[in-house]
């Protein structure tokens, strides 16, 4: 007799299933009239070990180090902690401190996306840690071990509420569904505790063990896939600004392409197998498992494929640039050619239609941008494209309205946010429910973080893919700037390297009229009725050349940026300019130097400038802090009238409860995700107003202001 084969079968519970020995001694399931065979699994196959850092001299990967080398942020509060004593498994581990006092942030960055045989389809992370206030300064409410980036693909940390510390895992998967268990167990302080995570999505399960015991196994959606990662972070979150890093010591953190059995992480707890020192960089050898495992070489050129999202699908079409009397139209299409579009106006059967032409090319990844004029003031045209005869959009609802001619009495409203995932949030369609006439996107919209063009050009992909976005901006126009993370990194300024990479898939992706000058920056502005819009770029200047305020410092917007803002700011007849930047005209507070508060010479120099030149009906919009707020500075004497701040932030879920800094400017603060600024200005009434209102996807609003032109004004 032939001895058993071992099988597992993971079946739906709520249905009844027949196992019956069938012929030849096969196993049979039977459900209804079918029958399934359940077969001995063929081991799977993975590279194996990805990434293994085991911090004993320094932050590198022992595997892969040109793709998986850590990168240092922290200064002396990261550290390697060279002390047999201490560590817990060779000569060293990583060193974090930091905690509620310092706020410093204290992590090892990776730049690479996690990736293996079959791209993310399955992973295995390991690590131990040891959570420990080690300046008795306190530690971060929630403190993390690992979390990819830009979302939570992959976290693990610990979570304290009531004196308890509780570990919590997360899984985020592409269609944004988040599987997590925060109940714990509890985790002592200053002992230390191994970890290992395991997302199987072939299988359809997710495992956390704890201590080398399987604590959770969950089912996953069928057919999901992990949310696509372009980095990942040992001891801090996703957003690495210093908010929830962890406290203590990691190490012998590993990464594996194959799902580590059960008694192989046993192994890596136990530290020895028949004999042998076991940890994560020897497991796969010391203690191999053949009947489910099969380790392959990696090709030395295998690179990680883009996902879905790299070119089967179109994205658009989106409104984008609209004045008085012309429009930009932006769509994409991965298959080259040339592509119309066709303007009308509804109703108006009479005119033939106006055709505008655009061609897709993959130098320029398939982006399509249709420049249309002449057109009418404040006139809703409706549009169509296809190409040769094969019509690619059409229906009722496309269409776009011109902004309203200068100098003649309207209304208007435009929103504004900053921070955006690739949720398919109400956010934006609340934004259309409120009547916005014009959406500005002030930065970190979407959250990129790395500067290959590649990698760039795919996650503007994907934010123009989300449904509740593409259904508000098909029929709204819409702008944008950018902050650090679609800039290229967190905290980044203009000596970042590839930041060309980064300016170039915005050009593609962002249909805004103008994009800097001479190739250089993204800055531009807009009209619209009696609003006109300064959108700054403060990434791309910023410490590339002495300031044109003092040249003892370094710039940040830059010489040519400055002259191009006066020049703007001296021709506007608009009652209300708006000077609008992804970061905040104050200082954060948090150790950071990407705001106004370091240039503060700049912001000075500014104000000064505008009360010399008698320049009225100034407002200052930020974002960036995850935090809304709304200032108002004392700058009478200065610029003739008070200067205003409104800061917006986050449209996504995740706040920073700790930039919410005390200020004397400050009037109103909130720590509410979800949240947009909704800008209503009338020229119909005397003086005109402009209303401020911040809001959230529900519709609840935060708080507002009522100004009006006069108390922007000098003193007559």
């Amino acid at each position: 007799m032939k001895p058993a084969l071992p099988f597992r079968l993971f079946v739906p519970h709520s249905r009844t299933y027949l196992i019956a020995l069938g012929i030849g001694g096969c196993l049979q399931i039977l459900m209804g009239p079918s029958c399934l065979v359940a077969q001995k699994k063929a081991p799977d196959a993975g590279f194996g070990l990805l990434a293994h850092w085991p911090f004993d001299e320094n932050y590198s990967s022992s595997v892969n180090n040109d793709l998986y080398e850590g990168r240092p942020v922290g200064g002396a509060f990261t550290s390697i902690h060279k002390d047999k004593q201490v560590a817990k498994v060779g000569a060293g581990a990583l060193r974090l401190d930091s905690g509620r006092a310092s706020g410093q942030k204290t992590f090892v960055a990776v730049r690479n996306p996690l990736f293996g045989v079959r791209n993310s389809d399955v992973f295995t992370v390991v690590a131990w840690y040891r959570h420990e206030d080690l300046s008795g300064d306190g530690s971060d409410t929630r403190s993390f071990v690992w979390e990819s980036t830009p979302g939570f693909s992959l976290a693990f940390g610990v979570r304290e509420e009531e004196g308890r510390h509780d570990a919590e895992w997360w899984f985020q998967t592409a269609s944004h569904a988040a599987i997590s268990d925060a109940s714990g167990p509890p985790i002592a302080q200053g002992q230390w505790v191994h970890v290992a995570m395991v997302w199987n999505a072939s299988q359809g399960y997710g495992k956390y063990y704890h201590q080398g015991e399987l604590r959770d196994e969950v089912a996953l959606p069928r057919g999901e896939s992990l949310e696509e990662m372009s980095g990942f972070h040992i001891g801090n979150h996703r957003a690495g600004d210093g908010s929830r890093d962890w406290d203590g010591y990691i190490d012998d953190v590993a990464v594996y392409d194959l799902e580590l059995t059960p008694t192989q992480i046993r192994a890596l707890v136990a530290g020895r197998e028949n004999g042998q020192v076991v940890h994560a960089g020897n497991l796969l050898q010391q203690v191999p498992q053949p009947e489910h495992q099969k380790v392959i070489p990696r090709p030395p050129d295998f690179k990680p494929p883009l996902p879905l999202w790299n070119g089967e699908r179109s994205q658009g079409p989106l409104v984008g640039h609209v004045s008085d009397d012309s429009a930009i139209l932006w769509a994409r299409v991965p298959v080259s050619g040339t592509y119309t579009l066709e303007v009308t106006r509804p109703g108006d059967s009479d005119t033939p239609p106006q055709s505008f032409e655009a061609v897709a090319r993959a130098s320029e990844d398939w982006c399509l941008r249709w420049e249309v004029s002449p057109l009418d003031a404040h006139t809703v045209y409706r549009y169509r494209i296809h190409r040769a005869s094969e019509t690619l959009w059409e229906g009722e609802d496309l269409t776009f309205r011109t902004a309203p001619e200068k100098g003649v009495p309207a209304e208007v409203t435009l929103a504004f946010g900053s921070c955006a995932n690739f949720e398919a949030s109400s956010i934006w369609t609340r934004i259309r429910s409120e009547g916005a006439d014009g959406m500005v996107l002030l930065g970190d919209t979407p959250y990129i973080d790395v500067t290959d063009l590649d990698r760039v050009h795919d996650a503007y992909r994907r934010f123009s893919s989300i449904p509740t976005l593409s259904e508000t901006l098909k029929s709204i126009p819409f702008w944008g700037t950018w902050d650090d993370h679609d800039f290229g990194r967190n905290d980044s300024d203009g000596t970042l390297p590839g930041k060309e990479h980064s300016r170039t898939g915005f050009v593609h992706y962002r249909p805004n009229a103008t994009f800097g000058q001479n190739d250089e920056g993204i800055y531009t502005k807009f009209r619209y009725g009696p609003v006109e819009v300064f959108l700054l770029d403060t990434r791309w200047f910023s410490r590339t050349e002495p300031s044109w305020a003092d040249p003892e410092k370094p710039t940040l917007l830059g010489k040519a940026q400055w002259e191009w803002l006066k020049q703007g700011l001296l021709a506007s007849d608009a009652p209300f300019k708006l000077l609008a930047c992804g970061m905040i005209w104050d200082d954060k507070k948090n150790g950071e130097s990407d705001d106004w508060g370091t240039y503060m010479h700049e912001r000075q120099a500014l104000q000064d400038w505008l009360g010399q030149e008698r320049i009225e009906g100034v407002i200052l919009i930020g974002g960036d802090i995850h935090v809304s707020r709304l200032l108002q500075y004392e700058t009478v004497e200065q610029v003739g009238y008070p200067l205003y701040q409104f800061i917006v932030s986050p449209m996504h879920g995740s706040v920073i409860p700790s930039l919410n800094v005390p200020h004397p400017a400050l009037l109103e603060s909130a720590e509410e995700p979800h949240v947009f600024l909704k800008l209503h200005a009338d020229t119909t009434v005397s003086p005109a107003t402009l209303e401020a209102t911040w809001m959230n996807r529900e519709g609840k609003v935060i708080f507002n202001i009522q100004l009006d032109r006069d108390q922007l004004s000098r003193a007559k």
